[in-house]
């Protein structure tokens, strides 16, 4: 298992979409979708590449409401 994701990575593992999980990183309210997700940037800050550590996406993943 890898340790750091990219968007494109954990979007996969956790089936949602590369811009959802971009609105999770940039989200600051814990109640609203989707919540929070913690993000590292590789890149710059005009050009941003995210990392996404597995912890991070699990317990992201783990946060989100039951259907």
């Amino acid at each position: 298992m890898k340790l750091l994701y990219t968007l494109a990575e954990a979007a996969e593992q956790v089936s949602v979409s590369v811009q959802t999980l971009r609105r999770a990183i940039a989200a600051t309210d814990p109640n609203a979708y989707p919540p929070p997700l913690r993000a590292k940037n590789a890149g710059s800050d005009r050009k941003p590449s995210y990392r996404i550590h597995r912890d991070s996406l699990e317990a992201w993943a783990n946060s989100l409401k039951d259907a």
